[in-house]
């Protein structure tokens, strides 16, 4: 079975957007990472899973601040999405995150 490694690089907004959609029960979160890209303020990063049928499955992060210029590590192990699932995010501030996902479909 081939191994293919995955990035998904999003600015984020108010309103949620969808950073990565599980299309494979073998789909592995190796790291959600979160820069403030704004010089001045904080501002709070939310990241929520949901299931294929927009079921909340949970946060994976809750409206953590990430100080002005500097980043935040969302994962600290590696997470199984199962197929379907989707990763969301959001900030309380349009513009000022920036959120990198890498990620494994085998």
């Amino acid at each position: 079975m081939a191994t293919f490694f995955n990035q998904a690089v999003k600015n984020l907004d108010t309103s949620e957007i969808l950073a990565v959609t599980s299309d494979s029960d073998n789909t592995i979160i190796l790291s959600i990472l979160c820069a403030n890209t704004d010089g001045t303020g904080a501002s709070d990063l939310t990241v929520r899973r949901e299931d294929a049928s927009s079921t909340d499955k949970g946060y994976l992060a809750f409206t953590i601040p990430v100080p002005a210029d500097s980043n935040f590590d969302v994962l600290s192990n590696r997470f199984v999405l199962p197929s379907g699932d989707k990763i969301l995010v959001s900030s309380n501030v349009s513009g000022t995150l920036d959120i990198q996902v890498s990620y494994l479909t085998l």
